[in-house]
């Protein structure tokens, strides 16, 4: 897949294995660790999926206590009001915008919540 972000635009890469480093770190603010796990996770489609509760497991304190699943909803609705991720993001599937994150390289381009064709828009 060719990177594209359109004539005249400068982008740079990530390391998504320092982006699980960040998802990981308990210094950051839960809605953060939410935007930084979506870049560690994003395949070529740029969604990231997690099982029902991983996300959880990955935003665990350093003492060891896993955020209730209120927490983490509540973090993920923050990132999207913040549109650090997609508003069509959900606990099982965070998406980052084209226009943001694209991935060339491995990875893949299904997503098994959203399906294979899913926009990512603002909600109104």
């Amino acid at each position: 897949m060719r990177i594209d972000f359109g004539p005249g635009s400068e982008w740079g890469g990530i390391s998504q294995a320092h982006s699980e480093l960040m998802a990981r770190n308990d210094g950051h603010l839960l809605h953060y660790r939410v935007y930084f796990a979506a870049l560690w996770r994003a395949n070529q489609k740029g969604h990231a999926e997690f099982r029902m509760g991983e996300l959880a497991t990955v935003l665990v304190r350093d003492d060891g206590v896993i955020p209730s699943r209120q927490s983490v909803t509540n973090a993920v609705a923050r990132a999207k009001a913040l549109d650090l991720i997609g508003h069509d993001s959900t606990v099982r599937c965070l998406t980052l915008p084209h226009h943001h994150f694209q991935k060339g390289g491995r990875g893949g381009r299904r997503c098994s919540v959203h399906g294979d064709v899913t926009p990512w828009t603002r909600a109104a």
